[in-house]
């Protein structure tokens, strides 16, 4: 699984909604058209929309707390996904089931090639008993041979031991490689991590995977938090706790209470600003009505304050 950093996103999406204000706010005056007759009094221009109006507070946005890209752990053919964008998983479900035949087949080789190199390790094994006693029996009795045999069965003595050395570790290469493809077999379902929602499918059935290759990504449900960009000045003014109401762009204007989580340590060196979390704190009509990626503007002190 791996976890994907929100902060560049965050910037972005603050930086384009900060944009958009500043267009809003600038926005150009109708061109008076030329009076069809002499007598006609230019209309007065419209007064400005509630939109043009500066909002006031820190831009923030909507994320989830987590925010993961669920992988496979074996390598394999996906047999099927079982699960589609904004489905709800508790932990432990199944995301998806892994055809793993190949690594079936893959396993039996495995067992096929282990057998032979427990076979070598053990032939090894008795070569090295055999050559071992006949040099101790030599050694023991140097007078009744000649020095070119003692050497002779040292030497073949020192052969036999560096045999089984390398059959010993081509023995034990292949028990791993056993060990591995049986450790794959199991982890044939790609499970949830934790209780949350779909946001992203990336493969469906049929798709290639192995080891870290990302099926869907998951955020956590009902544990959404605001991250908000503050100049640095009015940040060293704000502490954790404080209470904060954020303001949902695009759904009438709804207020969300909570408070100030976690305060950056350092200002942002590309923004120039500092970034808060909040902790939201919604009644439950309003919850369901959060989502991701939402733009709000968030002010000090609780709502209706």
């Amino acid at each position: 699984m791996h976890r994907r950093s929100l902060l560049p996103l965050v910037f972005v999406l603050l930086a384009s909604a900060a944009a958009c204000d500043r267009r809003d706010i600038a926005g150009e005056a109708p061109v008076p058209r030329p009076a069809d007759r002499p007598a006609a009094r230019p209309a007065p221009p419209p007064p400005a929309p509630a939109a043009a109006q500066e909002r006031e507070g820190w831009i923030g946005v909507v994320v989830a707390r987590e925010s993961v890209d669920v992988t496979a752990d074996s390598q394999g053919r996906l047999r099927a996904v079982h699960v589609s964008i904004g489905d709800q998983v508790r932990r432990g479900d199944p995301i998806a089931t892994l055809d793993t035949s190949l690594a079936a087949q893959d396993l039996e080789m495995a067992r096929s090639a282990l057998r032979g190199a427990e076979a070598d390790e053990q032939r090894a094994t008795d070569e090295m008993a055999e050559a071992k006693a006949r040099n101790d029996r030599r050694q023991k009795n140097p007078d009744f041979f000649s020095k070119e045999d003692l050497a002779e069965e040292a030497l073949r003595a020192k052969t036999a031991a560096s045999a089984l050395e390398v059959a010993r570790s081509r023995a034990a290469e292949q028990r791993a490689r056993v060990r591995q493809l049986q450790t794959s077999l199991s982890r044939n379902e790609v499970r949830a991590p934790f209780d949350g929602r779909v946001a992203e499918r990336f493969a469906d059935a049929g798709a290639q995977v192995g080891p870290g290759t990302p099926v869907v990504r998951l955020i956590s449900a009902g544990d959404l938090l605001v991250r908000a960009a503050v100049p640095p000045e009015e940040a060293r003014r704000l502490t954790v706790g404080t209470p904060v109401t954020s303001t949902v762009r695009g759904l009438g204007g709804l207020q969300i209470p909570g408070t100030i989580q976690r305060i950056a340590p350092e200002v942002d060196a590309a923004s120039q600003m500092v970034l808060i979390e909040v902790h939201l704190t919604p009644a439950p009509e309003m919850a369901g009505r959060l989502q991701t990626g939402l733009v709000v503007d968030v002010a000090a002190g609780s709502q209706g304050t």
